[in-house]
């Protein structure tokens, strides 16, 4: 089975800002300003990745299907997942599924459907949520299973919260060193996340089926 998370709506900000990220890496001019905001966002995207978290509050969009694009087969893209020979897609309709980024703060929709054709949206009762484990879970009730379908759709609301004041600390830490690290070394290393940046993240990761650090 094949999925693939992506953004609908991103973030309207940064858990931190330009301002915090010159005062860290102690940089006292403004020219690099717009670099900067980018490396920001490409250390709190990393940082995400790491996690499997979203941070300030935004909407995903999760598609599982029964199996990947002709198009993508054999490259699978960063932000797709395989899931484990054993787990076929019809255990979807049997079994609470996790959804891939916490903490999660609403489900906005779910649909089915086939590709080529309208995707059915669910109504509220023919799912149920539980949006207090992390990672959130949803289960689907019995009769979605006879409805036509090779992919479900799910659009949900993830993150902390509106701004950097609900991000936990730590974390907002290694997003200013990450960005530092992106800022010093623009590539010139082999661009690995620092060890520093990890100790920090450790204990905020969630871990997954095949993830290579657990």
């Amino acid at each position: 089975m094949y999925s693939s998370v992506s953004v609908v709506t991103p973030p309207a900000t940064e858990p931190v800002t330009v301002q915090v990220l010159q005062q860290h890496a102690r940089i006292d001019y403004d020219y690099d300003n717009t670099l900067l905001a980018m490396y920001l966002t490409g250390a709190r995207q990393a940082v995400e990745q790491f996690l499997g978290r979203a941070l300030i509050t935004q909407t995903l969009r999760w598609v599982m299907a029964h199996q990947a694009p002709i198009n993508q087969f054999p490259l699978v893209p960063f932000t797709a997942y395989i899931f484990p020979l054993w787990m076929p897609y019809s255990m979807l309709f049997q079994r609470p599924i996790e959804l891939p980024r916490a903490p999660v703060q609403a489900v906005s929709s779910i649909s089915v459907g086939e590709w080529g054709q309208s995707d059915t949206v669910l109504s509220t009762d023919q799912y149920s949520l539980d949006l207090m484990t992390d990672p959130a879970r949803v289960r689907l009730h019995a009769g979605v299973a006879t409805l036509p379908s090779d992919h479900i759709v799910i659009d949900f609301v993830a993150g902390y919260g509106a701004d950097g004041t609900s991000v936990p600390l730590p974390i907002q830490l290694a997003i200013l060193m990450m960005a530092t690290f992106l800022y010093e070394h623009r590539g010139d290393d082999g661009g690995e996340m620092p060890e520093a940046v990890k100790n920090l993240l450790w204990p905020y990761r969630l871990y997954s089926f095949g993830d290579a650090d657990a």
